[in-house]
């Protein structure tokens, strides 16, 4: 299908759509990608869309999807021709809801990691307490007062302020205090746990085994609801009756070291299992032409001969024992 692999809309490629479906669905726990068909109702485009705010309505015994944009417009969309992935599905009986702290974690990384945009700006400003001598509020008082300001802030003084007889400056040596990085990375970890990620794939310096557990854990779930949603939206009960499905599958092996894919292809291969060209694929190579050929050791038999085969070498055996 052409709309699932290469262009789902006139804005997007399939990729861009993926990636948004994912995005919206792990920010907002719903995603929503309305079906587009023509007249005689073949599909024709998808569309993620980017709401508000979403309601659901029954009519009858047909369920309506209310959607509010940012522009202010709103429209009503059968709930049969949207796709909805759901993430972290607690609470709510269509709409996806859940009671997390993750908006809490993420005020306090961003509140700890501010403090160090806090200590570079305050580190090299004066800070004091000032006793002007004279009435307070009066003109002179007030002129004092603002010229002392001015010259605190002038980043040409150098650090240094010239005060006369008539002021008192007694600078307060207050260093500002970065937030500790063991406080920022236990906030950081609970962000990855809540999103099913770890330092190492955020940061892609991960190894086969990591990459394996976040594919696993992650990857395939989401994976796996967008299939099953894609295809009981996007197929008639008649079709999917006939076998028709959407399958959305990743190769593991992709991100596998050389020494497993030359290792996976050594105990498979001799079993009939791998073809040539599936042996070049796991390693990233062209196909050859009569690569579907398959190999099999003399070592393994099938379980159906295996006595006549048996019988048939021991009566060898017995004749040339003879």
């Amino acid at each position: 299908m052409n709309l699932l692999t290469i262009e789902p809309n006139t804005y997007m490629t399939a990729y861009d759509m993926q990636y948004k479906i994912a995005a919206s669905c792990l920010q907002n726990q719903n995603a929503y990608i309305k079906i587009q068909r023509d007249k005689s109702g073949k599909v024709i485009g998808l569309w993620v869309l980017d709401y508000l705010s979403v309601e659901a309505r029954e009519v009858g015994d047909d369920i309506y999807l209310q959607f509010s944009f940012c522009n202010g417009k709103k429209e009503t969309v059968p709930y049969a021709d949207v796709i909805h992935i759901r993430n972290n599905f607690q609470n709510g009986e269509l709409i996806a809801h859940t009671d997390d702290n993750l908006c809490d974690n993420l005020e306090l990384l961003a509140t700890l990691q501010q403090s160090f945009a806090n200590a570079a700006i305050n580190s090299g400003k004066i800070k004091g307490v000032a006793k002007i001598a004279g009435q307070t509020g009066s003109d002179s008082w007030n002129k004092k007062a603002k010229l002392l300001a001015q010259n605190l802030q002038d980043p040409e003084t150098g650090g240094i302020v010239a005060v006369d007889a008539t002021v008192d400056f007694q600078p307060c040596n207050s260093d500002p205090v970065a937030a500790d990085h063991e406080e920022l990375d236990y906030i950081r970890q609970n962000v990855y746990r809540y999103y099913g990620v770890s330092e190492e794939i955020v940061s892609n310096n991960y190894t086969e085994k990591q990459w394996q557990s976040f594919f696993e854990s992650t990857i395939e779930p989401f994976a796996v609801r967008l299939s099953q949603e894609m295809t009981r939206k996007l197929f008639t009960p008649q079709e999917r009756l006939a076998g028709y499905e959407i399958v959305y599958d990743a190769n593991r092996l992709t991100y596998a070291d050389t020494a497993t894919k030359v290792e996976l292809i050594r105990q498979l291969r001799p079993l009939g299992i791998l073809t040539t060209n599936q042996s070049l694929e796991i390693m990233n190579l062209p196909p050859v032409e009569d690569g579907d050929d398959r190999v099999q050791t003399l070592n393994v038999a099938n379980t159906a001969i295996v006595d006549s085969y048996q019988a048939q070498k021991g009566g060898e055996t017995n004749g040339n024992t003879e």
